[in-house]
């Protein structure tokens, strides 16, 4: 077990929660990150991680399929590190959070001492991971007290997150699953190699088919539903064409998903 730093003064980071992944039974943790960010689309936003707790780098666990764990059956994440179009590049955020966690520099979140970090500010729930595995009763408390924030979960038909679309969006790849997911109370974020809107969506304005008007901190348009009931009316779900670096561009032209092939789990 990484060794936890006690600190008075302003931490680089705080662990949020630990616990067993629903996905694998293996070990997760999550981090907020409370350094600035230069993250170009989201902009400054607090950046939360939730990884693998283990020694293994993510870049590691992505060979091994050990990114099950915290990434369950998304259908971006391809197979032991091949054909993945997700967009995180884990030699990056990932690592250098992984390495810092095992440096022990991230002290146990205390509300007491720590909520004063996230009033005011933007959080950005699952820089990497999947962010239904933080409790919802964190998610729910943080978000009271932040100007915003966003989150996006491919858990969306599972019954014991439905409570979450009070915050996050839906992350889908065809009209047909947004469409599944509308019906479930659910806004969508639908991530596709086609990304005209359909009716009922705009077009993300933090791309380069929205022309870079916003970043995700300025945005605010990916806060989930809120308190609505089932079949009430839902403001606008959002479109994104396909984005990544180069070899999640050229794997997601050939991923039938990102051309509205229907969704199958990929767990190892």
């Amino acid at each position: 077990m990484p060794r936890i730093q006690k600190a008075a003064h302003r931490p680089l980071g705080v662990i949020l929660h630990r616990g067993r992944s629903p996905f694998t039974g293996e070990p997760f943790v999550v981090i907020a990150c409370l350094s600035r960010s230069s993250n170009s689309k989201t902009g400054d936003m607090l950046q939360v991680y939730i990884l693998a707790d283990t020694l293994a780098k993510p870049t590691e666990t992505l060979k091994t399929g050990d990114d099950a764990t915290v990434c369950g059956d998304c259908p971006l994440r391809g197979l032991m590190g091949k054909a993945r179009t997700c967009y995180v590049n884990l030699g990056q955020g990932p690592r250098a959070v992984h390495e810092a966690y095992h440096r022990g520099r991230y002290v146990a979140y205390d509300a007491a001492q720590h909520d004063r970090y996230f009033v005011g500010r933007r959080i950005r729930w699952g820089a990497y991971g999947e962010p239904v595995l933080i409790p919802l009763a964190i998610v729910s408390h943080l978000s009271a007290i932040a100007d915003g924030w966003t989150g996006y979960t491919h858990q969306h038909r599972r019954p014991e997150f439905q409570g979450f679309r009070a915050y996050f969006m839906a992350s889908v790849h065809s009209v047909a699953e947004g469409a599944d997911a509308n019906a479930r109370g659910w806004r969508y974020f639908r991530a596709s190699n086609d990304a005209t809107p359909a009716p009922g969506e705009i077009v993300c304005p933090a791309s380069a088919e929205g022309g870079w008007r916003a970043d995700c901190n300025s945005c605010k348009a990916c806060k989930g539903a809120g308190a609505r009931a089932v079949g009430a009316r839902l403001p606008h779900s959002v479109v994104i064409g396909t984005h990544g670096g180069f070899g999640t561009m050229h794997a997601a032209k050939s991923n039938p998903v990102l051309s509205g092939a229907p969704v199958l789990p990929i767990l190892n």
